[in-house]
């Protein structure tokens, strides 16, 4: 398994962080909330009071887009990975990666888990050819 996994990540959301971590979000939308049939099935099977949560990567590093998102790095022996399930991502069965678990709904439309994330501390953030810890030191450089 490789080193680490990757995400395309919003700047402003991450600024928008109050607790400094990154969690696992859940996606609402007809017909379906998830693209994904095993997340699908999943959630399909859930009583309200619990839902789906994801985060998705990609196991190679994408091209930065511009100045919109950063490129996210996150150990692949991240505490949280080992807690939640794994699956190739069906949209992308080359390099995608799904990390998908069950937390409490907290109400029928809150987007991020309560207890499901995983500490900026633990993740780097890609800046020109180096990689950086995610602080909100860093952070703040990026969004100068």
């Amino acid at each position: 398994m490789a080193s680490y996994v990757y995400r395309a990540e919003p700047l402003a959301r991450l600024l928008k962080a109050r607790d400094q971590v990154l969690r696992l979000e859940r996606q609402f939308g007809p017909p379906h909330d998830y693209p994904q049939k095993m997340l699908e099935t999943v959630r399909k099977q859930l009583p309200a009071s619990r839902a789906v949560y994801r985060l998705e990567c990609q196991t190679r590093a994408p091209k930065p887009n511009g100045g919109a998102s950063v490129i996210l790095r996150i150990p692949a022996r991240n505490a949280l990975f080992a807690e939640v399930t794994r699956i190739p991502d069906e949209r992308n069965l080359a390099s995608g990666v799904i990390y998908f678990g069950v937390d409490d709904a907290v109400n029928p439309t809150n987007r991020l888990s309560p207890n499901l994330a995983i500490p900026f501390e633990k993740v780097d953030v890609q800046v020109g050819d180096r990689w950086l810890p995610l602080t909100a030191d860093t952070l703040g450089k990026l969004s100068a």
